[in-house]
């Protein structure tokens, strides 16, 4: 049975929204002031890329043992435990900068925790979602918390650019008493502890910690179509998105555009993931069952033909934008599916592979841009991506696993067979 701390009034699941929009917010602002930072200190634009780097791959590679330590250990205790170590990091940092320069190391260290904890705090704290507010309201919670990250984004891009230009120690104090404030919330928010492990095989082939258990997530996915084919679909669209939008900031750089209207097409495209964010639960009422992810699909090849072909400085950013309004439909409707279809005892892992797999695809894309921008040029590269992602609307359209979406139990049904990885 469901545990029920917390749901009536939904304090617990504020306390855990305000604390992770806080982290979101101290983790934005480090995405952007690092990599400045280090091409300031260094003078070398190599290096800023390390650090950015160096930031995706400790949270890829803590994925699945994050995944792990959110189904074994209370959950809340985890997130405070990496909210503290962001916090201590960030305030050593303000220290070093108070005593004279600081060199290139202590920034490596702060993108490697940053990275590490925050696939953590991602995997423990969507995992504690349904255990925080009533089963009818799990898909309002789901795009509420798209909603945060989406808030956190545009306000942590926004204000780290004017807090390091104000002075450089200050994005790092802001980081701390974000984190800390963030801590703070979280000792008001009652102990969640994951439910109970199913028990190992008499045989002993499930060992506590053992490579099984790091891949359980992963079997799980693979054991269940539609969260399988729903995964796959949701990496496709979160390579080709960013493949795309690297191509059309790429492209107006090159083309001359200034950095003003760039900043503006990036902002385009924050502003219509937060108002999709917001009319989330709204449209799902309008596209009941899986017409959320068919839709994001079609819309995103449409507007993606309307990218390469129409003319205008903003166009592209407009047309991203609706795009980028129509996936938090899709990713609520799909993330509550995972969570109700999940138990309690593998939702962490479940939720770390789902994360890597979307990060993977968001961090191949602007290499794959650049290859397709020197190789095939702005239109061609765009109609190419146009085309791509009609194929893989068309496959989920003929797929019988996504056509006939299952029905979503009220509790996690029993764990299917092992099954094999590919799909």
């Amino acid at each position: 049975m469901a545990r029920t701390s917390d749901r009536s009034p939904g304090r617990g699941f504020t306390l855990l929204w305000a604390s992770q929009a806080l982290s979101e917010f101290a983790y934005s602002t480090s995405l952007i002031v690092l990599p400045l930072l280090v091409l300031t200190l260094t003078g070398s634009p190599s290096q800023a890329g390390v650090i950015g780097f160096v930031d995706a791959a400790a949270m890829l590679l803590a994925g699945l043992p994050a995944g792990v330590v959110a189904d074994r250990y209370d959950r809340r205790r985890v997130v405070l435990c990496c909210e503290a170590a962001m916090a201590a990091v960030y305030g050593g940092l303000v220290l070093l900068f108070w005593a004279g320069p600081v060199s290139l190391p202590p920034l490596v260290l702060l993108a490697l925790v940053n990275g590490a904890a925050t696939a953590v705090v991602l995997a423990a704290g969507e995992a504690m979602i349904p255990a925080l507010v009533p089963e009818e309201r799990l898909s309002n919670a789901v795009a509420m918390t798209s909603a945060r990250t989406y808030a956190g984004q545009l306000a942590g891009t926004s204000a780290g650019g004017f807090l390091l230009a104000a002075k450089q120690a200050l994005p790092f104090a802001v980081g701390f008493l974000a984190h800390l404030g963030g801590l703070v919330l979280l000792l008001f928010l009652k102990p969640q502890p994951p439910a109970p492990a199913p028990t190992p095989a008499a045989d002993g082939s499930e060992p506590p910690g053992g490579r099984r258990e790091l891949l359980e997530g992963v079997r799980w996915i693979a054991g269940h179509p539609f969260l399988r084919l729903g995964l796959l679909c949701a990496t496709a669209v979160n390579f080709f998105f960013g493949l795309v939008y690297f191509v059309v900031i790429a492209s107006a750089r090159t083309d001359g555009v200034g950095s003003g209207p760039i900043g503006v097409l990036a902002a385009l495209l924050g502003v219509g993931g937060l108002l999709g964010a917001l009319a989330a639960p709204l449209l799902q009422r309008l596209l009941p069952g899986a017409r959320p992810v068919f839709t994001v699909l079609w819309l995103s090849v449409l507007l993606t033909v309307g990218i390469a072909l129409l003319p205008g400085t903003y166009t592209p950013g407009v047309l991203l934008g609706l795009i980028a309004f129509a996936a938090p439909t899709s990713n609520a409707y799909f993330t509550t599916a995972q969570l109700r279809l999940t138990p309690d005892s593998h939702r962490g892992r479940v939720v770390s592979v789902a994360a890597i797999c979307s990060g993977a695809g968001g961090a191949v894309a602007p290499l794959a841009g650049g290859l397709v921008l020197d190789h095939a040029g702005r239109l061609a590269g765009l109609l190419g991506c146009a085309a791509a992602l009609g194929v893989v609307a068309l496959g989920a359209v003929l797929s019988p696993a996504l056509r006939r979406a299952p029905g979503l139990p009220a509790a996690p049904q029993p764990e299917p067979e092992p099954a094999e990885l590919a799909v």
